[in-house]
């Protein structure tokens, strides 16, 4: 039996005007991925935005308890601050229950320190009380720190005075921060942190109802045996299927990307705020062609492996459980490898790790050679072995109809390892 691409044509067609009838395919491949993650994104930075203003916002409460008995320029200080309220002194006891307790932010603690010949008469130390598991706490604290650098500025500056040394003895070195990177630099490495996560996510989850769908789904509605009896071949019905649910895959990680880039500015708008740099969102123009190139490979690796393991599944939700622990899978490389670290020629062959790190050297425009090269030819094979199991699989008479109890892998171990000595049933040559 040979391939029809004229009857792929059609069934790509018929399969295609069925999935977009489905409620649950057309949300999860074309409006989660357009409007889900762009607006889960602006209301996460603006929720962040919202709770640190709102704790910023609050008065910190702490207490003083000075053991030198000559400082009490930093109890004024501390006392002309809007933003902390000076308590009334009590034991250190009682402030530590106090904090625990949520009644009490933070407390200071002043002691003396003996005189020597590097410690001028008068110097001093600090020690901070605070509650690191709520926010208004640790606020004070660094309010109570920030105090205390100023103060101890103006301690050294008058020090110096008395013991007539200038700034420029007393004060070592200085330290200045300069950012070198530009607005498209720092644009682009957010992008290459992002994208790439969601890129990949979203290619799995546009092809994960489809793949139930056209396999498990039609078993279950009974017209996965309607399809084969008319007379194109099984190959290609099942061609056309895998084609379908590949684009709609592909077309989900490129709707991704496309809203992405396009409201990268307003849904980071309130983390730029905070960093206060300037950032340009923009890719490589020969980053595009690349990373459609390696959405479309992905797509079809991811949806070969999808209809592989769904298609022995009965029902639509069986064929869910088949797929999830795959699904869970291709999450992990994705959030634990790091975009910005050099992309070797190890990870280049690993299937899902290359293709994120291949994004991320696309967005920022560092694309080589021989891991490009590597990372597609890479996809390139995993889809070619999968397809080989899959045809391996469609031999076999009883899987074809759905007679065949069982998972892929008791499947791969009882008719393709032949670990189960017996005859296979109804194998088609």
């Amino acid at each position: 039996m040979s391939l029809n691409w004229r009857d792929i044509a059609t069934f790509y067609r018929y399969e295609t005007r069925a999935a977009l009838r489905e409620r649950s395919i057309v949300i999860n491949t074309l409006l989660i991925p357009l409007f889900m993650y762009p607006f889960l994104l602006w209301s996460m930075f603006t929720g962040i935005t919202y709770v640190v203003g709102q704790v910023e916002g609050l008065v910190s409460r702490v207490v003083i308890l000075d053991h030198t008995a000559g400082h009490e320029d930093f109890k004024s200080l501390v006392a002309k601050d809007d933003k902390q309220k000076l308590q009334p002194p009590v034991s250190k006891t009682q402030a530590l229950e106090q904090i625990q307790a949520g009644e009490l932010d933070a407390l200071i603690e002043l002691s003396s320190v003996a005189a020597g010949p590097k410690s001028p008469p008068g110097n001093f130390s600090a020690r901070i009380y605070f509650d690191r598991s709520k926010d208004r706490s640790d606020q004070a604290r660094q309010r109570l720190e920030e105090s205390l650098g100023h103060y101890r500025s103006q301690w050294l500056e008058n020090e110096a005075a008395r013991l007539q040394v200038t700034g420029k003895q007393w004060q070592g070195f200085l330290i200045e921060r300069r950012n070198v990177a530009s607005g498209r630099e720092m644009g682009r490495f957010l992008l290459s942190t992002m994208l790439p996560l969601f890129l990949v996510i979203m290619i799995a989850v546009g092809c994960f109802y489809p793949a139930v769908d056209s396999t498990a789904g039609e078993r279950e509605r009974s017209t996965w045996e309607t399809s084969m009896s008319t007379a194109a071949s099984r190959q290609s019905i099942l061609t056309a299927k895998y084609l379908h649910v590949a684009t709609l895959g592909s077309v989900a990680g490129l709707i991704n990307l496309v809203a992405m880039l396009l409201s990268a500015k307003a849904v980071l708008a309130p983390l730029i705020q905070q960093i206060g740099e300037k950032f340009e969102f923009r890719i490589p123009f020969a980053a595009v062609p690349v990373m459609a190139v390696g959405t479309v490979l992905l797509a079809l690796f991811v949806a070969a492996v999808m209809m592989l393991l769904a298609s022995f599944a009965r029902s639509f939700r069986e064929g869910q459980s088949m797929i999830t622990p795959f699904y869970m899978a291709i999450m992990l490389p994705v959030v634990f490898v790091r975009t910005d670290s050099e992309f070797t020629v190890l990870q280049a062959l690993i299937p899902i790790v290359n293709v994120t790190k291949l994004f991320a050297q696309a967005i920022n425009g560092e694309l080589r050679l021989v891991t490009t090269g590597l990372t597609l030819l890479s996809e390139l094979v995993c889809i070619l072995v999968v397809l080989r199991l899959a045809g391996m699989v469609i031999r076999f008479e009883d899987f074809m109809t759905g007679s065949y109890h069982g998972s892929f892998g008791k499947f791969v171990r009882e008719r393709i390892l032949n670990q189960k000595r017996t005859k296979p049933v109804g194998e088609v040559r």
